[in-house]
């Protein structure tokens, strides 16, 4: 999983290592730069938790392609990623240990944690398969530095019920008004943040779609159901004002936008990136408004001397992420490929907000389930519901606009294509947020149908997994030499299908 650190994530760290301690007391008792408030070890897992745009993840999601190599490609040649999550996990057993030190008053972290947990458990087994958990993080207090693999299987079956203990722990902290410190996302509101644990719970149920009829010890589709029969109990993120997102600011140059320029200069050009055909395709064949937003239409098209070209789909193109970078830059000198609407996304050094979880997601999968015949209700409902929040997201207010979108792409019931349907409109909704979820889905669905061609470095196969940090075949080989035996008969590898998936 990809992080962002930021500056202000130093500052913090400052804070964490001094604790309004003078340098003379820390030389008095060095332990007490372990003694962190639990308010500043949240503020930092937040920071380490959020996903950021235009990166290689959003080319892995093909929503961009890059055209010059010195840049980056979209080849899919990855092999191994580090166990940078764990890292992280160890700053949330760290939350927990400050937290019960100092008791009552800060319980809402300890239901937090929990989420956190499951949170980055379900990073590591989404990208390797099978990894540590049950007998993770404990080296510092029993010295066990060499962990054993846990069953996919079983890793997801834990943190299904960490979050629903999360959720549990939230409910009267929430009934009470209880709000948390350093929480930068919600402002410290744990009603939002008791939504955002049960729509990510959706997500990882939704995430088990291939895994529903052949594991009754998860009960997915019961877990499904009865959030969806208990809206009390399980609340969700179902409007953009609950979006787990990060916003970006101005103030602080450290924490712009992603591509607002460090001179603050934005040149409206930039020819090495456009746009991916794979997600284009589907805008301009749906007739849908967000492509005007989002992108710009071709340079051939803004010369072709139709007046009316900025308003015509046939305008914007798209390039194949399978495509040569050498033929990508051809097309894009030749002014054949769109580019982003630079007014949109660099308005201002705050750019866009960059959705983690979103109201759109939450209401897809909602629709998801329910089309695959998980739980009662109307998928149509969360069908249109999830459109529109996606459309309003990026400023589309206008009714009629949105009317006339849903109107033309009606939802064609709980049937295959209309199934399609829902996971399509899914993947526009990731659009430049939540990471590689567009890529989760497609591997978990084939949905959309994601572009191979003489660019493919693997085969011309889409990768479903990375393979495991080369330091575990030092520090843990036994372990891992029989996690992947146990699952890929011995071949630690990129193509190896996990069990969530097969």
């Amino acid at each position: 999983m990809k992080t962002k650190i930021y500056t202000i994530f130093t500052c913090l760290m400052i804070l964490l290592f001094s604790s309004c301690k003078k340098t003379e007391d820390l030389q008095k008792d060095p332990s007490a730069i372990l003694n962190a408030a639990p308010k500043l070890i949240f503020t930092g897992l937040l920071l380490n938790s959020s996903q950021s745009p235009w990166n290689t993840d959003q080319r892995h999601n093909q929503f961009m392609v890059m055209n010059e190599a010195y840049y980056g490609n979209q080849s899919y040649g990855w092999t191994t990623a580090d166990y940078g999550v764990y890292t992280q996990l160890r700053n949330v057993q760290r939350m927990e240990i400050e937290a019960q030190k100092v008791g009552a008053p800060a319980v809402a972290y300890l239901a937090l944690a929990k989420f956190f947990r499951a949170y980055f458990f379900i990073a590591a087994t989404d990208m390797f398969g099978d990894v540590p958990m049950s007998e993770a993080l404990k080296g510092a207090n029993e010295n066990n530095f060499a962990p054993k693999y846990d069953l996919q299987k079983d890793v997801y079956n834990q943190c299904l019920k960490l979050l629903e203990d999360a959720n549990t722990d939230l409910t009267p902290l929430v009934t009470n008004q209880t709000k948390v410190e350093g929480d930068f996302f919600y402002n410290g509101d744990l009603s939002k943040w008791q939504k955002l644990v049960n729509s990510f719970r959706l997500r990882v149920l939704i995430g088990l779609s291939k895994r529903a009829d052949d594991t009754p010890e998860l009960n997915i589709k019961g877990q499904f159901a009865s959030m969806v029969a208990n809206p009390q109990k399980y609340p969700l993120i179902l409007t953009n004002a609950d979006n787990f997102q990060l916003v970006y600011n101005t103030s602080n140059v450290s924490n712009n936008y992603p591509l607002w320029p460090s001179n603050g200069v934005v040149l409206k050009n930039d020819l090495r990136n456009n746009l991916g055909a794979t997600y284009v395709n589907i805008l301009t064949r749906t007739n849908d408004p967000r492509l005007f937003v989002v992108a710009l239409p071709t340079d051939s098209a803004r010369l072709s001397g139709d007046a009316g070209y900025a308003t015509k789909f046939s305008s914007f193109k798209g390039g194949k992420t399978g495509e040569l970078q050498t033929t990508l830059k051809d097309q894009a000198i030749a002014g054949k490929l769109s580019m982003i609407n630079f007014d949109y996304w660099l308005s201002s050094p705050s750019g866009i907000p960059c959705v983690q979880l979103g109201a759109s997601e939450t209401n897809f999968n909602l629709a998801e389930g329910i089309n695959r015949g998980w739980a009662t209700g109307n998928a149509t409902t969360y069908y249109e519901q999830g459109i529109t929040e996606s459309i309003k997201f990026y400023g589309q207010n206008n009714p009629t606009v949105i009317s006339a979108f849903l109107t033309k792409n009606a939802y064609m019931g709980n049937t295959t294509d209309g199934l399609t349907q829902i996971l399509e409109q899914k993947y526009v909704a990731f659009f430049e947020n939540s990471g590689l979820q567009a890529y989760y889905n497609y591997r978990r669905t084939g949905i959309p149908k994601f572009d191979i061609g003489p660019a493919n470095a693997n085969n011309n196969q889409i990768p479903v997994r990375w393979a495991y940090p080369t330091i575990e075949y030092t520090v843990n080989t036994a372990n891992l030499k029989a996690a992947i035996q146990r699952q890929f008969a011995g071949a630690d590898n990129q193509n190896g299908v996990t069990w969530a998936i097969k």
